[in-house]
């Protein structure tokens, strides 16, 4: 989902639609509503055997692990270490798949007696596999190492780790080059050669085939049973590095992630159920039974999780996995919540920096992609900032932290979040000339670089990313799946879209319109950060809408406004009763007062520009100096407030109130002000100006205003 939209063309239209008779056909098939209906039509489903067959996740498709490529070397190769007793190390990444993925496979091999450890480098080490590592692990003695969710590019370090007498398993799902690692095996769906049906799992995906395939030799048991009992014993692990990672969520990720919600909420591993129960103490919430689905992985539990490798040491969420003792989980949960509060703390400030130097250096008319640089930016953070960045603007960014004295040999690491359209990681490699190193996936990617190479990958990566964004077919905007009417707003509804679970990329949470919506009041919540709704329609139902990180000002609504609201419909539970409850995702005035604005923005234009017929009234519409007084006063009141961000419809709002808008007046008035220095106007992409005011010396004649005087002349009654 993008940011949360204010007036913005984007993502409002719903398809076309429907086939009325198929849709009604699916309603009546599965007992459901109409709406739910239509729903299921638009998502692709023809008949109600294949939405049921959607639905119902445990009986989904659990695919043979033996066809993903090397899986039988891959297997072959680590019983036979583990019969030889030979020293087994897992090495991983220090994210939550790869977090997740070392906790798997370490607990699989423990059980079945094998000597294994695990190795997760720290940030600063960088990304993958190392040459110091390697050594580290061989002269403890390691025979052979097994990657998880890393190493398919690992070419020169898995050679250096033979030339060492060491062998190398290779799982992983990152995209593969040309050229694989000479190992015992590269499990990995992405392969140019993989006949797995389904590309889109995560590294802890891969790890738990390896347990099916594993399990299934190693018992002498058929892949179905091996399954069974590798999904009981570790599915809730493998459904949190999947929805970490961003994995889709079709196909087996679907029963992986399904099945792996129950399992966390019932409660079962330790460290899981300590995790959760110190988010509800760090966020201050009254304890209750707390309903697990994708948005509460993805946005508490796994930030929790990351911040480890972020800023600490990946394996205190390993050892919370790994733990029986429920002492021991609390106090490592206790101390990822911490770690998650500082990575807060940083992020805030970083993101504050960056978009400071972006908005003063980026060249948004030409280039594509926002570079910004700085030196000492936590190298932890930057990608979460990253993705703040490319959400903020809708481009692809990249962020980079240098370390050094400020020569031109100096080493950025930097992290990208692209945007539909743009392969990153293909764009980065396009850029190797200039690059240490890269790598990732086509949405999220990583870098090394010097910083004498800057301004040349700068360059570099926006000319391509220039060919690429015009070659691609233009990504659709993100478009409701319905509009709804008030009438269809029910706690049925709510309830029937449940089973649509789990929501994720590939099969997103249900977003819907409803038009025409009075707002009855306007509320902050949490020191106004989030912003409740009371919203009634017109068939005078009245509807709570929960506008989140966003504050009443900047939703800049008043009581009996008309808008359109675009949502997800949820169900709030509380004491016992359901309501249907609006998670409001965009707010847009009505089409009427869309078309009014409309006739505004020609009229104003029309002005300025000198065009507008003088014998057509247009003089109405030049500010005297009362209403230039107004407008000031409205403006001078609001910057020192400090609210500098606005747009002309609700300056004169503030400057004429609210049932006599004179948007014209105030957009010409404010260019009369910008002219004589009185203030100075930034425009910002989304229509609204940014306004500051110097300091006045001495008092200002607007008479001698150009503006004003050219309209008074041409326009004057």
């Amino acid at each position: 989902m993008a940011g949360f939209r204010i007036n913005s063309p984007d993502g409002w239209d719903a398809p076309a639609p429907a086939d009325k008779a198929a849709a009604a056909a699916l309603s009546a098939g599965l007992g459901v509503s109409a709406a739910m209906g239509r729903l299921l039509y638009r998502r692709g489903h023809r008949t109600a055997d294949e939405a049921r067959a959607f639905i119902k996740t445990e009986n989904g498709a659990i695919h043979d692990p033996f066809l993903l490529p090397d899986m039988r070397r891959a297997v072959d190769a680590i019983v036979l270490a583990i019969d030889e007793h030979k020293k087994i190390a897992i090495y991983g990444d220090y994210d939550a798949d790869g977090i997740t993925s070392v906790s798997v496979l370490y607990l699989f091999l423990s059980d079945l007696g094998a000597d294994v450890s695990y190795r997760i480098p720290k940030r600063s080490e960088g990304y993958g596999m190392s040459r110091g590592a390697i050594e580290e692990l061989s002269k403890a003695g390691v025979e052979l190492i097994i990657t998880v969710d890393t190493g398919t590019t690992a070419t020169d370090e898995v050679a250096y780790a033979y030339s060492l007498g060491m062998k190398v398993v290779v799982t992983d799902h990152h995209e593969c080059t040309s050229v694989l690692p000479d190992a015992e095996a590269v499990v990995n769906p992405q392969r140019h050669d993989s006949r797995y049906p389904f590309s889109g799992l995560a590294g802890v995906g891969v790890v738990y085939k390896l347990l099916c395939a594993l399990g299934s030799v190693i018992r002498g048991v058929s892949v179905a049973d091996a399954t069974v009992r590798v999904s009981e014993q570790y599915i809730d692990l493998v459904a949190i590095g999947t929805v970490a990672d961003v994995m889709p969520i079709l196909d087996e990720n679907r029963v992986i992630v399904s099945g792996g919600l129950r399992r966390i909420e019932a409660g079962v591993r330790p460290g899981i159920a300590a995790l959760t129960e110190a988010d509800a103490k760090d966020g201050e919430r009254t304890k209750k039974k707390q309903r697990i689905g994708t948005g509460y992985v993805s946005f508490t539990m796994a930030p929790r999780i990351n911040a480890a490798g972020r800023l600490g040491d990946a394996s205190t969420a390993v050892e919370l996995f790994l733990t029986d003792d429920s002492t021991r989980a609390a106090y490592l949960a206790g101390k990822l919540c911490e770690l998650n509060r500082e990575r807060q703390r940083l992020e805030n400030i970083i993101a504050g920096e960056a978009v400071a130097k972006i908005e003063s250096t980026h060249d948004f008319d030409n280039d594509p992609v926002i570079v910004v640089a700085e030196d000492g930016w936590h190298q932890g953070v930057i990608g979460i900032v990253s993705s703040r960045v490319t959400e903020k603007y809708g481009m692809p960014s990249v962020l980079i932290s240098f370390e050094g004295e400020g020569g031109e040999h100096d080493i950025g690491k930097g992290s990208g979040r692209s945007i539909p359209g743009l392969d990153l990681a293909a764009a980065l490699a396009g850029c190797g000339d200039c690059l240490i190193k890269s790598g990732g996936h086509g949405a999220a990617a990583g870098l090394t670089v010097e910083r004498g190479k800057l301004e040349e990958f700068r360059k570099k990566i926006n000319s391509i990313a220039r060919k690429m964004l015009s070659d691609a077919k233009k990504a659709p905007a993100e478009t409701a799946d319905d509009i709804l009417s008030p009438d269809e707003l029910t706690v049925g509804l709510a309830e029937e879209i449940r089973l649509l679970e789990p929501f994720g990329i590939g099969n997103a949470t249900p977003l819907f319109i409803t038009e025409d919506m009075t707002v009855v009041s306007v509320t902050g919540v949490g020191a106004d950060k989030h912003t409740k709704l009371l919203l009634s329609a017109k068939n005078g139902a009245a509807l709570t809408g929960m506008c989140f990180s966003v504050s009443p000002g900047e939703l800049g609504l008043e009581a009996s406004d008309t808008v359109d609201v675009m949502y997800n419909l949820d169900l709030n539970e509380y004491r016992g009763e359901k309501t249907a409850q609006l998670t409001v995702r965009g707010i847009r005035e009505c089409a009427a007062e869309r078309e009014r604005d409309a006739e505004d923005e020609r009229i104003y234009a029309s002005l300025r520009s000198g065009e507008a017929d003088p014998s057509c009234g247009y003089g109405a519409y030049v500010p005297d100096r009362g209403e230039l007084a107004a407008v000031y006063r409205a403006v001078r009141a609001e910057v020192s407030s400090g609210r500098h961000e606005h747009s002309a419809k609700e300056i004169a709002a503030l400057a004429f109130g609210k049932n006599s808008l004179k948007t014209v007046k105030t957009k010409l008035s404010l260019d009369i002000f910008a002219e004589m220095d009185i203030l100075s106007l930034k425009a910002k992409r989304n229509g609204r100006y940014d306004i500051s005011l110097p300091e006045q010396k001495k008092k200002v004649d607007l008479e001698r205003s150009e503006i004003l005087g050219a309209l008074r002349r041409k326009y004057s009654r």
